[in-house]
């Protein structure tokens, strides 16, 4: 008997197995971004010199044993304070690239994108949404998002602010007990250690607190006369003002204490010129790239919150969405917040989606419910069901397939194009033997590239104006400018070796001047050297 239970699997685990790799809309989510981000990521993650920078930093950590003080890279701030505040998601992305390069970091991005993605549909699916709406709505989200779509630690802001959301939407809807807040604070201690993006999740806890202060109606009821999501509300008040207190005091555990957060709300409150002109902090009203997708996410989501309006007028009848009530205060004031921020920088759309998405898949799901008959109904109600019961397999076969696929080398070749960055002619400058003196000056942009590939050169900057601040931007500016008196700055700051674009303004002031010689050039970057001054007469 024994024996024999053995040879057979049981019907239980068997039919585990079954609903396990049945593929499933989650399923496809998953696929699609998998395959989206490895075919076309291979550069397009790697359009940010800050990537090289964050992978230096988890490099210099990892051979050093320590989180840095002081700036170790570049040559305007050698000595100065930096807070290497995504010092954990460096050191992970480090260890990435040391085993498998540019595609392990293709890869993890990939895994991360995808699995942030079908998180949030999994969780839409659950609390009630339709399935096939859900699965528009993340699909909706993604394409939005994907304009920010770069291999850096803000892709774990994102993954901890969908997780943080379905914490709280599950906490105030009912579903889950007050004590799941318990893993606020935990999950705010690991992330800002890995992205200063932790500051939203304050703002998030203040949203969805405001939410329940709305909910809670002070006014008009006795407290033995209060609706059931009214007493749930005040009820709630206190556990999460404990659990958003907690979460102050966990952002404190960091190598840098209470000074990492006093650092991140001056340089993003105060904004300087230096970040003004960085592109991801421009509004989505003047940067097109993004712009177009915002404008399009953002009508869809107030379509979106006028269906779920239209579904709950008196009148026509029709089955009634289970679960809370529509559109939860806290998620419509956490959207509110999120298109603010992302109306103001387009680098927060992807903050905008999430809570987007919470309200696009309440509203057209109950707007379907409403307009459908009772065959299409039970059609989209065993859909769901489905969903819930089915599907997972093959997301995590094709993850380990990925995995293997990568350790073995079988990517293709990934990493930062030639075509925009100085790759070809760092190899020629490494092979020639040149030892660069003193600072070397490129676009910012290059800065973190430069840093990785050529760890014997000090970039003039890189992409880190929070610790450089507006004088060094000016100054920088100053000589990509090629201004008056840039042949005077460039000798007081020592400089002696400069990699630029072949077509820019100081290039071809370079080429004139009596200082400077061409090195060498290529269709992407032209290097400049300081000529030799001319010996003293005896």
């Amino acid at each position: 008997m024994e024996g024999a239970s053995t040879k057979a699997p049981l019907p239980g685990a068997a039919g585990r197995a079954r609903r396990l790799l049945s593929p499933t809309l989650g399923d496809l989510v998953a696929v699609f971004l998998i395959g989206m981000v490895v075919l076309a990521g291979r550069s397009s993650l790697f359009t940010d010199g800050d990537v090289a920078t964050h992978v230096a930093t988890g490099l210099w950590v990892l051979e050093h044993h320590e989180v840095p003080a002081t700036d170790p890279f570049s040559a305007t701030a050698p000595g100065r304070a930096w807070f290497a505040h995504e010092w954990l998601a460096g050191v992970g992305m480090a260890l990435v690239y040391r085993a498998n390069g540019w595609a392990g970091l293709v890869a993890a991005a990939a895994l991360l994108i995808a699995g942030i993605h079908v998180l949030l549909y999994r969780f839409l699916v659950r609390r009630g949404d339709d399935a096939l709406v859900s699965f528009c709505v993340v699909a909706a989200a993604a394409g939005t998002a994907s304009t920010h779509w770069v291999a850096r630690p803000h892709l774990v802001t994102v993954l901890f602010l969908v997780m943080l959301a379905i914490l709280l939407e599950e906490v105030t809807s009912g579903r889950r007990p007050a004590r799941w807040l318990l893993a606020v604070p935990p999950l705010l201690l690991v992330w800002a250690n890995v992205h200063g993006g932790f500051l939203v999740a304050f703002g998030t806890l203040a949203c969805y607190g405001a939410g329940l202060l709305i909910d809670a109606r002070p006014w008009g009821f006795r407290r033995d006369a209060l609706p059931p999501e009214s007493a749930r509300a005040r009820n709630l008040l206190v556990p999460l003002a404990a659990a958003s207190g907690g979460a102050a005091i966990a952002v404190l555990v960091n190598p840098y204490g209470w000074r990492l957060p006093a650092h991140l709300l001056a340089f993003f409150t105060v904004r300087g010129e230096a970040l003004q002109a960085t592109t991801e902090f421009q509004s989505p009203f003047v940067n097109a790239r993004a712009g177009g997708p915002f404008f399009v996410f953002l009508f869809i989501a107030l379509a979106g919150l006028l269906c779920g309006v239209l579904a709950r007028r008196p009148g026509r009848g029709g089955p009634k969405r289970r679960g809370p009530r529509l559109f939860g205060a806290g998620a419509l004031l956490a959207f509110a917040m999120s298109t603010v921020m992302a109306a103001s920088a387009v680098r927060h759309v992807e903050v905008m989606v999430v809570f987007g998405a919470l309200v696009m898949a309440d509203g057209f799901s109950a707007l379907a419910r409403r307009l459908a008959d009772k065959e299409t109904c039970a059609f989209l109600e065993t859909l769901r069901a489905r969903e819930l019961r089915c599907g997972g397999g093959l997301f995590m076969l094709v993850a380990a397939l990925l995995t293997l696929h990568v350790a073995r080398g079988g990517l293709p070749e990934s990493g930062y194009d030639p075509g925009r960055f100085p790759v070809a002619m760092l190899q020629r400058l490494k092979a020639d033997g040149v030892a660069p003196k003193g600072p070397v000056l490129t676009p910012a942009e290059w800065g973190g590239y430069l840093t990785l590939s050529w760890p014997e050169a000090r970039p003039y900057v890189d992409g880190r104006w929070d610790m450089r601040g507006d004088a060094v931007f000016e100054r920088y500016v100053a000589f990509q400018l090629a201004l008056d008196g840039w042949e005077r700055g460039l000798r007081e700051d020592g400089v002696q070796l400069a990699l630029l674009p072949p077509g820019c303004l100081l290039a071809a002031k370079m080429r004139d001047s009596p200082e400077w010689r061409l090195w060498g050039a290529d269709g992407t970057t032209a290097v400049f050297e300081r000529r030799e001054a001319p010996a003293p007469p005896p």
